[in-house]
């Protein structure tokens, strides 16, 4: 007697609706009023596949061979985020393309409305914007960018597809205004320039993720073309019921694409893609990726530019042999950068005379080691002033420098009894670090983080921080920018530790030792210099807040605080003084 064998039936295939030239339609995928997309089967080889056509025939002979021309350019373009091209062609006046399907298509459309975590967001997002980014570094431009047009291929990861066939058909409508709308009665351009349609395209990208967060299309409107001609008449931006909490910074990020002016929103598709990379490092997994852009940023520019008169600076240290090494100390603490760079040579591995000691903490100790060859040696590798920054940056950074500067001034003279004045004022002029790098890497993001904080966050109607704003252009905020440098740089974890500020939320406590000490100093005295920028009518309660908050560690007075502060500003005056001068 045999075992019945029992034969499963394979599934019959999906019936074909109508058929397409040598395809046979079986699903619709979505559509836009440009492109229409179908799960089809390839009646020659019986293979499933994608197609994307026109919505409508093309009456222009000239305007179907350009949708045929830019598809089969795009065509070309190899890439993992962007499908491969199996076929171009034209049926009956209906120019289209073809792409191998997924195995996903089979079962179920590949993006539905599921609302997605932040993680999952960040990664199409990142998948997205990846594909999009090299179509246009190669100055193509996808043409008609959706939901119809993306997919998710067989390891989970997001595709766009349908490349360039849009372009041609977008090109024959009215054009749009630079702002978004076409006015009636005035004449349309011919073609839409590149510029143009690149920041159409990130606004798309903007639009998608959205949807992708929402679970369902902006403002009820799945017509892609249909939205981004409406950014200058209809708010597009987030809104404030969201099936998920949604932080601030990423809240602006996305809304920066899709952002009603043209100056506010990403430039290129590939800084979109970097900063949502690097929000989702820093934010969601803990894991500062920016650290290989920032460490770029370095290898061409050096860490900081050493301040104006340099040389003139060495030389005269040099001739302060018989000076006292306060003296000497005095002059080189004026120059942040300097002191990095001694601070780090004096802690390197090759650095002898330290590798049985404690960490080198201060400049004093590091010239008393390294002694006036190796402050040549130091200064020598240094960028001179202003480093690689174009002339319209130059202010900013002086600016952030004079600040870092006054608070350490301020740290010096606010120090209790005991303990090391030199070491607080170097925390707290280090507690700059992420501003400083902001201004000197990252000169253009800065102009966006400033007119970020300027305009505020209209939806909500509360002012943006530094930290948000920075957090939304670049994808980090200060501490993790300044978290990565000390990485970068080598810096021992004591004097990391001192230079992380103590957060604004957190209760401030007597510290237990003496680098808690400094920390402490440090950041009470760039509180009160926070304070020192507010306007004038406000600084008086939000100096008392301060003072409150470090009363139990440090018991500070008002008139005490002041008259720290008028020291602090005639030693830095003095110090630009001579800077002018050359001395």
């Amino acid at each position: 007697m045999t075992d019945a064998v029992t034969t499963v039936p394979a599934p019959a295939p999906a019936p074909v609706l109508r058929t397409f030239g040598t395809f046979g339609l079986l699903r619709l995928l979505g559509r836009s009023s440009l492109t229409i997309a179908w799960l089809a089967i390839d009646n020659r080889t019986g293979e499933p596949v994608r197609l994307l056509a026109s919505t409508q025939p093309v009456i222009a002979p000239a305007t179907r061979e350009r949708c045929i021309e830019d598809a089969q350019r795009a065509a070309r373009l190899v890439h993992p985020r962007i499908a491969p091209v199996r076929q171009v062609g034209c049926v009956d006046r209906f120019p289209y393309l073809v792409c191998d399907a997924e195995p996903a298509d089979l079962d179920a459309p590949s993006l539905t409305a599921t609302v997605l975590s932040l993680d999952d967001l960040m990664r199409r997002g990142h998948d997205l914007l990846d594909g999009l980014s090299y179509l246009h570094e190669a100055a193509m431009v996808h043409g008609d960018l959706g939901q119809h047009t993306t997919m998710v291929d067989a390891s989970g990861r997001l595709r766009i597809w349908g490349c360039g066939l849009g372009l041609a058909l977008a090109n024959a409508r009215q054009a749009p205004s630079p702002m978004g709308t076409h006015m009636p009665g005035t004449a349309a351009p011919a073609a839409l320039s590149l510029g143009f349609l690149l920041s159409r395209e990130i606004a798309s990208c903007g639009l998608l993720i959205q949807h992708w967060l929402l679970g369902r299309p902006p403002v009820g409107e799945p017509d892609m073309p249909t939205l981004v001609s409406q950014m200058a008449t209809i708010d597009l931006r987030l809104p404030t019921d969201l099936p998920q909490s949604v932080p601030v910074s990423l809240r602006l990020i996305i809304n920066r694409a899709i952002d009603l002016h043209p100056q506010r929103r990403f430039v290129h598709a590939r800084s979109f893609e970097r900063v949502l990379s690097n929000w989702r490092q820093t934010q969601l997994l803990g894991d500062n990726g920016f650290d290989a852009v920032l460490a770029e940023r370095i290898r061409r520019g050096g860490h900081l530019p050493a301040r104006p008169m340099l040389s003139n600076r060495v030389t005269l240290i040099a001739g302060m042999e018989k000076e006292r090494l306060d003296t000497v100390v005095d002059v080189l603490l004026e120059d942040i950068g300097l002191s990095l760079g001694l601070l780090r040579s004096a802690n390197s591995a090759d650095a002898a005379a330290v590798t049985a000691e404690e960490p080198v903490l201060t400049v004093k100790r590091a010239m008393q080691l390294m002694g006036t060859s190796g402050l040549r040696r130091v200064a020598s590798g240094m960028k001179t002033w202003p480093g690689t920054l174009k002339p319209m940056g130059v202010r900013a950074l002086e600016m952030t420098m004079n600040q870092a500067l006054l608070a350490g001034h301020l740290a010096e003279y606010l120090v209790p009894a005991g303990m090391d004045a030199e070491a607080a004022m170097l925390a707290a002029q280090f507690q700059h670090l992420g501003q400083l790098l902001v201004a000197y890497h990252f000169p253009e993001e800065l102009q966006q983080i400033a007119r970020l904080k300027a305009a505020g966050d209209v939806g909500s109607g509360y002012p943006i921080s530094a930290e948000t704003a920075t957090l939304a252009v670049l994808g980090v905020d200060l501490p993790g920018l300044m978290e990565s440098f000390l990485r970068l740089w080598g810096l021992n974890e004591s004097l990391r530790q001192r230079v992380r500020p103590i957060p604004l939320d957190r209760r401030v406590q007597s510290p237990t030792t003496p680098g808690g000490w400094i920390k402490l100093v440090a950041s009470c005295a760039n509180e009160i210099v926070m304070v020192t920028e507010l306007p004038q009518p406000e600084q008086p309660a939000a100096l008392t807040l301060v003072l409150d908050r470090y009363h139990d560690a440090l018991a500070l007075e008002t008139e005490q605080v002041r008259s720290a502060m008028r020291q602090a500003r005639d030693k830095l005056s003095r110090h630009l003084v001579n800077a002018a001068a050359g001395s």
